[in-house]
């Protein structure tokens, strides 16, 4: 409050000044209240000495400047709009809030005027045709009809709670109605948007709930049929489709656990050297069959500027470049082609940047589902969790690891013309690795490419050139043989030739070659599947080698690499496939610490050929006692975490710390479901030498194994 003038003229000063006064004067009030007391209570004032007189007008005066400075600061400061009608329907007072809702600089301006002058001349947003209703019946009636107690009213975006209420004077008579409102938008809004995330998050877990539970239903009936069936080919299937029905589950529940870490800010990622080009081809060996399912193609276009090794987090970038790749399989019909782009973009200031794109010729978004697609817990709509499935969650964590690893996502889509998913990271060079390189005489080779895909044999030219190695392609079959005819002096001995083609496939066109040329020529075949369905039939037309797609250049190069040596031995008519590899390791003990029965089953199951000789122990205690009775029997203990009597953390600690020289350098591999990052750390700093997930990666397994044993 200033220190000008205020009701009725007095100053803040001189109120200060009053107070003081009748602080000083508390004699004489209390003399004065007594005479009160004793005098008849008609009493004349002119009656009571000169001094009485003047306390009492000093005290009637303060009090009554006192109380019109309490309701100037209640108009003055009150947030809330409120304002009074007389019981003739005219404005006596309103706070000075009421100015913002009526659209005027002053609330005096309005003393005086009736309702209906006012709502007809600022025509205010708040006096809707309910409260103006209210309001008049509530005077015209003398207060008796119109009283509401509260309810909500909406007006340039914002909502009010309000109050219609009569007030009276002293003697009880009627007096106007008073309007209390109160500004409630943030309130809704709060409110809208917790339903909505509550509504969210209920379609989430019934989504869940069919995600979880459709490859359970899977899991459980195909174990069923196959527990009923001799037929081993039906067994064979239902295993099959159990072990997709369990990775399915599997991924499903690694979502919920990431999406729970980064609502909690605790998702963070572990940075390393990696292969580039290999991680990639890591993710193409994990989807190729969904995209073979459908028939489709999958082009890949690698930029041969980004390096070989760069540091980052591989396992987080697979998964972001896995999710975008799966979904564009899934939402591009049969025969639909998805490309997978990667470009290295240089920067002046800071770390260079890899853009990852993903497109595809499916079905396309809406701007206005595009507006939900990285929100968690959220899909484009809700038909496409009925009729594509998935969780909803997938671009929401890819969102978040991209975000950690300095870039950004979006997307470009129009509905009906497909879609493309285009990401950014920051990464720093890895050390730099030997590329691969031909390692033989370039005059010894020539390439014949035939693929009726025009992106297959643009990119096959591509990279032959790069290597300076003559390479020609053709379009089928008969453009092959045609060209094979032309050159009976110099014939091709290396060929890459596409399985699918129409008219002539490539096992036919593969026997015509050999018809031809005999022995001396190396023949490739490409396929989209690792070859097992026509390995049989292939290898007896003649192929010896199968390569899968997408290509890659580390690829090509390394199989033409392999071919001029197959040449070179004079044994063109070699028939490889993938080799099986064995793993032996005989001699070997070890311990499994682990108090489950059937994953103890299932160790023993996988590792029943390798020759090892494997020591169970149920719990921390009995791997502790099993190690103590002979401390250099073991080569390499797996270790559980999460066990009854000694969790896996305090039995590792204990054989740490033993007498024995070897007890310090036993290989221990943590062997747990607890696999994010600082649970890795934990098992790391508890005296363990690494860490190995569940459920059980078969290849990590004997990775391990490998590591530790070979």
């Amino acid at each position: 409050m200033d220190s000008n003038n205020g009701a009725n003229g007095i100053t803040k000063d001189e109120y200060d000044e009053l107070l003081r006064k009748l602080k000083n004067s508390e004699t004489e009030s209390s003399k004065l209240r007594r005479e009160l007391r004793t005098a008849n209570k008609n009493i004349d004032i002119m009656k009571l000495n000169m001094e009485s007189q003047t306390v009492l007008n000093e005290l009637i005066t303060g009090e009554r400047q006192r109380q019109e400075m309490y309701v100037r600061l209640l108009l003055e400061s009150c947030p809330d709009p409120m304002f009074i009608f007389d019981e003739n329907m005219k404005f006596l007072l309103g706070t000075k809030s009421t100015t913002n809702i009526i659209g005027i600089d002053d609330v005096s301006i309005l003393q005086g005027r009736e309702l209906n002058s006012i709502v007809t001349r600022y025509h205010p947003p708040v006096f809707t045709e309910r409260l103006t209703t209210l309001i008049t019946d509530l005077i015209s009636s003398s207060g008796m009809r119109g009283i509401e107690k509260s309810f909500e009213i909406s007006a340039d975006n914002k909502k009010f709670e309000v109050n219609v209420l009569p007030f009276y004077k002293d003697d009880g008579a009627f007096a106007g109605a008073l309007i209390l409102m109160h500004d409630i938008t943030e309130i809704v809004r709060t409110k809208e948007i917790a339903e909505q995330a509550s509504m969210a998050k209920g379609e989430f877990l019934s989504r869940m709930s069919h995600e979880m539970r459709t490859p359970m239903n899977a899991i459980i009936g195909m174990t069923n049929i196959a527990k009923r069936s001799d037929d081993p080919e039906k067994k064979e299937y239902c295993l099959d489709k159990i072990g997709n029905a369990s990775n399915h589950l599997l991924g499903v529940i690694n979502d919920i656990l990431d999406m729970s870490k980064i609502e909690a800010n605790k998702f963070e990622l572990s940075f390393d050297v990696f292969s580039f080009e290999r991680m990639l081809i890591n993710v193409m060996n994990v989807i190729n069959f969904r995209v073979e399912e459908k028939q489709q193609s999958l082009v890949i276009d690698l930029d041969d500027s980004i390096p070989e090794s760069i540091v980052g987090d591989e396992f987080r970038l697979t998964q972001v470049i896995t999710n975008l790749l799966t979904n564009a399989i899934k939402f591009t019909p049969e025969y639909g082609t998805i490309t997978l782009s990667t470009k290295n973009i240089p920067v002046t200031d800071g770390k260079p940047v890899i853009q990852i794109e993903v497109a595809d010729t499916g079905i396309g978004i809406s701007a206005e589902q595009q507006s939900r697609l990285f929100v968690s817990f959220e899909q484009a709509d809700g038909g496409t969790a009925r009729k594509y499935g998935g969780t909803g969650l997938g671009l929401a964590i890819s969102k978040r690891i991209v975000e950690l690893m300095g870039g950004s996502i979006w997307i470009e889509s129009m509905l009906g013309c497909g879609s493309k998913f285009i990401f950014t990271i920051q990464y720093e060079q890895g050390e730099i690795k030997q590329q691969p390189r031909l390692s033989i005489n370039k005059e010894d080779v020539r390439v014949l490419v035939v693929d009726d895909s025009p992106e297959t044999r643009e990119y096959f030219a591509d990279v032959m050139k790069s290597h300076d190695l003559p390479c020609d392609v053709a379009a089928d079959g008969f453009e092959a043989l045609a060209m094979l005819g032309d050159r009976n002096d110099k014939s091709y001995n290396i060929f890459f030739i596409d399985w699918q083609m129409p008219n002539m496939n490539g096992i036919e066109l593969t026997r015509r070659i050999k018809e031809i040329i005999e022995n001396n020529a190396v023949i490739i075949m490409i396929s989209v599947s690792e070859g097992s369905e026509i390995e049989k039939e292939a290898l007896q037309a003649g192929v010896n080698r199968f390569i899968t797609k997408p290509l890659f250049p580390s690829i090509l190069i390394d199989c033409i690499n392999e071919c001029v040596e197959i040449l070179h031995n004079d044994d063109g008519n070699e028939q490889t496939s993938d080799i099986q590899v064995v793993h032996d390791y005989h001699g070997h003990n070890i311990m499994i610490a682990e108090d489950i029965e059937i994953n103890r089953e299932i160790m023993a199951a996988v590792l029943e050929e390798t020759g090892l000789s494997i020591d169970f122990a149920e719990n921390g205690q009995e791997a502790v006692s099993l190690y103590k009775k002979q401390p250099g029997r073991y080569s390499l203990i797996f270790m559980d975490i999460q066990m009854p009597e000694m969790d896996g953390y305090e039995a590792t600690r204990q054989i740490r710390s033993l007498a024995d020289e070897y007890a310090g350098t036993i290989p221990i591999v943590a062997m747990t479901a607890n696999v994010f990052r600082e649970d890795i750390e934990s098992c790391l700093a508890a005296g363990m030498n690494d860490h190995l997930g569940k459920p059980i990666d078969m290849d990590d397994l004997f990775e391990k194994l490998e590591l530790y044993l070979g």
